[in-house]
């Protein structure tokens, strides 16, 4: 098993270009920076370090190993950070995070008084940070099932055609998904959970739709839609600021119900008292309340868990 310490000092001679420098910058002997290095060289079967011109160089295989050694130091120190000040560190994806979590966070906090830090982002950077370790848990609009993870269903959120005031459509009640061919539909490109939604609901339809990419976010898609360059499909707790202003107005498909199916995933395995658990056990009470009150649609499964394998 690698040894941290000989990481460091190996990451200490490559900054100062020599054993001894190491040693001072480490308060070590010169014997003991040899031996630290001699050892990682041994664990590692391979040669580290060689000396040319005078200086301390990387050979190819140390060159490969030293982003690793810096990335171990860093996450012994992340771990150090985490142990010695508790913190639930959540990330969610862009829509969830900026929509439906602020209010639930402060709730949550009032509650439980742990300290959270959140990021938000795209899903697929949600997803990496919750597999690096980078997250606790994380809420998002899909999983991908990647093994040693635990995913509920906690949320069915609507999703909504919007058009501006002044658009032809705003004076009706609903609209026939067979129309939405014939729109420039703004955001809802391949790859977003969107289309995604669309794909599954509306079968070959959704291919003859003219989506346009590169809005970067629901914000965005929203002044769009208001400034009529076209119409776009968004969950519904997005825009509840714009339809009561009269900025926008939500339109739903005749017969079809599209909705995003919400997922909140934790490592397996946690122990009920892990913050992560303690906060998921929030969320999925939330979103029973949410059901109750009618406000959207919370799911049926959200108590059961499905572990990746």
């Amino acid at each position: 098993m690698l040894n941290l310490l000989h990481a460091r000092t190996f990451l200490s001679v490559l900054g100062e270009r020599g054993f001894r420098a190491a040693a001072r910058d480490l308060k070590l002997s010169p014997s003991t920076v040899v031996e630290h290095i001699k050892q990682l060289e041994e664990d590692l079967a391979a040669p580290l370090l060689v000396r040319r011109h005078g200086l301390v160089v990387p050979t190819s295989q140390g060159a490969a190993f030293a982003p690793l050694a810096r990335a171990m130091l860093d996450t012994a120190a992340r771990s150090r950070a985490v142990i010695a000040r508790p913190a639930l560190h959540i990330a969610a994806s862009s829509n969830i995070g900026t929509y439906l979590l602020q209010s639930m966070l402060v709730a949550f906090q009032a509650s439980d008084r742990l300290a959270v830090d959140l990021w938000i982002g795209p899903n697929h950077d949600v997803a990496e940070r919750l597999t690096n370790g980078r997250a606790d848990v994380a809420l998002m609009e899909w999983w991908s099932d990647r093994p040693g993870f635990c995913h509920r269903s906690w949320r069915r959120e609507p999703l909504v055609v919007i058009v501006a005031p002044d658009h032809p459509w705003a004076s009706r009640s609903m609209i026939d998904a067979s129309e939405l061919t014939g729109q420039t539909l703004l955001g809802g490109e391949p790859g977003t959970g969107t289309n995604t939604v669309l794909r599954q609901q509306l079968g070959p339809l959704a291919d003859r739709l003219t989506a346009v990419r590169g809005l970067g976010s629901t914000e965005a898609v929203k002044r769009a839609v208001r400034a009529g360059r076209g119409i776009s499909l968004v969950i519904e707790a997005a825009v509840i600021d714009e339809v009561l202003a009269g900025q926008l107005v939500v339109l739903p498909l005749n017969g079809i119900e599209l909705a995003k199916e919400l997922k909140i995933i934790a490592p397996s395995g946690l122990p009920e008292a892990a913050p992560a658990m303690r906060f998921i056990s929030y969320i999925l009470e939330e979103g029973r309340l949410h059901s109750i009150r009618g406000d959207g649609q919370a799911l049926d499964i959200i108590l059961s868990c499905e572990t990746s394998d």
